[in-house]
């Protein structure tokens, strides 16, 4: 093995016989960022838990930090010792507690935690000067619950490299896993600062994401897996948007569906919503249509769909309904009348993780597969296997705990689940938040098909390109009000970022 950062070889890991990673050889260069791609399913989350010390892997594999051999599997405290640091998906930042009190964390488990005054003042001094590290402006006793989500992950990147002191900058190897996934486009750029300034340290930086853009902007190399092997180990600097997506998916990426919506009676109407982040809020969709609302962090996008889905009762306003005016007093409201509503947070709020397959899709209602005070279920199983062919969720195995699926195939059951109630409106919140290419084309095609049959489809997105692609119409949104509306034949991401950045309403054609 050479002197790099960071060397796997023959790096395998068996699942209760099925394999997820497969003789992985790849290596990690000093003082440069590594994207770690691949679709959904392919080994990279498999990869980061065993470096994190959380799986231990298959019996031949190996791995040396800094040019030394590491002992496998290799424990949490060892991987800290040796440099590496991790910001997962779950950011494990606690809402209770306030910033000091979480960047503390860190020092829980070294014996150094104290409750009492002087501990306290001590870990917000500390806190301030990681903070002003990087050039955070946050006051160490915010309570952690009430920052944005992207200062929350700047909160978490300062926390994994506080002790950095302990390990010198060119010694830190550090592994963001998804950390944009959840952000809109005008708050990437403060991750990619940070990330470039970790490698202007002399750092080794591993960026998982299916971001391409991000990976053309920032990254030296891409490693990329698919079925658990390296399919790819390539400079960035010679590949296109096109070249990485082909490596990716393992084929050429098929085109976006295009349709032409040719108008239909209005099956969802709100008139003059108001709420505490809403400010009379009007739009229509028809059935067949897919209307897109699009905006910034705080824009109220994801309140009008918690409104429209019965989670959040507007203090004026009206809805309608195939022109009937409904209470939606709660989700379960808005069910009976024909909503269903796809959270952008799958995980917290759409899945149960240790549940099977079959048990997610048929949650939204047992009525069908309920008989005599009992589930059938042989009903179940029919019910269930008939969904998994028809959304083409894979691997097609019903009892599998869902938790163990792809992020794409987990909101494709998510999606599936709701889509068994045949509802009028179908609202989803960052359909594809987290999923691969492959993945998002399949849900944008499944989204597209729902509208043809004579649903009516709210996407709210942060993906302004994803937005252009799928909707018949956009509703940009700033602070809870409408600034506008694009047309099919209008609308363009530059044109919906552009109009979503400006507090200039009346510089616009509002159409």
């Amino acid at each position: 093995m050479s002197q790099a950062a960071l060397e796997i070889e023959n790096l395998s890991k068996t699942f209760a016989g099925t394999r997820a990673l497969r003789n992985v050889d790849v290596s990690f260069q000093r003082n440069a960022v590594t994207a770690l791609l691949g679709p959904n399913g392919c080994g990279k989350s498999t990869l980061i838990k065993i470096l994190a010390g959380f799986h231990s892997p298959d019996s031949g594999s190996e791995i040396e930090i800094g040019g030394e051999r590491a002992s496998l599997p290799i424990s949490a405290a060892e991987a800290r010792q040796r440099g590496l640091r991790f910001l997962h998906q779950d950011l494990a930042l606690v809402g209770e507690l306030d910033v000091a009190d979480n960047i503390g964390l860190v020092d829980r488990f070294s014996g150094r935690w104290s409750l009492s005054p002087l501990g306290r003042l001590k870990r917000r001094r500390r806190a301030r000067d990681v903070l002003a590290r990087f050039d955070l402006d946050i006051p160490p006793n915010t309570p952690t619950s009430q920052l944005s989500r992207t200062d929350q992950i700047m909160v978490a990147i300062a926390r994994a490299l506080s002790d950095e002191s302990k390990a010198t900058a060119e010694n830190l190897i550090v592994v963001l896993d998804e950390p944009t996934a959840s952000l809109p486009a005008n708050s990437v750029d403060r991750v990619l600062d940070t990330v470039a300034r970790i490698r202007g340290q002399g750092g080794t930086v591993i960026y998982v994401t299916h971001r391409i853009d991000e990976v053309l902007r920032i990254a030296d190399s891409a490693i990329v897996l698919r079925d658990g092997q390296v399919a790819a180990q390539r400079r960035v600097s010679e590949l296109t948007a096109d070249d990485l997506s082909e490596l990716i998916a393992g084929s050429e990426v098929k085109a976006s569906v295009v349709r032409e919506f040719k108008g239909g009676s209005n099956v969802l109407s709100v008139r003059g919503v108001n709420t505490n982040r809403l400010e009379d809020v009007s739009f229509n969709v028809a059935g067949g249509e897919i209307l897109g609302v699009a905006g910034l962090a705080g824009c109220g996008r994801s309140e009008l769909g918690r409104v429209v889905s019965g989670n959040v009762r507007p203090t004026s306003g009206a809805i309608f309904i195939d022109d009937l005016e409904v209470s939606l007093r709660n989700p379960s409201a808005a069910i009976d009348r024909g909503v269903a509503y796809v959270p952008p947070d799958r995980g917290k709020h759409g899945i149960i993780g240790d549940l099977s397959l079959a048990d997610n899709l048929l949650l939204g209602d047992l009525s069908t597969v309920w008989r005599h005070g009992h589930i059938q279920r042989r009903r179940v199983r029919r019910e269930a296997d008939e969904l998994i062919q028809r959304f083409e969720i894979r691997p097609p195995d019903r009892r599998r705990p869902i938790r163990f699926f792809s992020g794409g195939n987990q909101q494709k059951a998510l999606i599936a689940k709701f889509l068994r109630l045949e509802p009028r409106v179908l609202v989803v919140d960052e359909p594809t938040q987290g999923v691969d290419i492959m993945g998002k084309q399949e849900i944008g095609r499944l989204l597209v098909d729902v509208a043809e049959r004579g649903c009516a489809v709210l996407i709210l997105s942060s993906d302004f390109d994803e937005i252009a692609e799928l909707c018949d119409r956009v509703l940009v949104l700033d602070r809870g009000k409408v600034l506008g509306t694009f047309a099919r034949g209008e609308i363009h991401e530059h044109e919906i970022a552009l109009l979503a950045s400006s507090h200039h309403k009346e510089e616009y054609e509002v159409t």
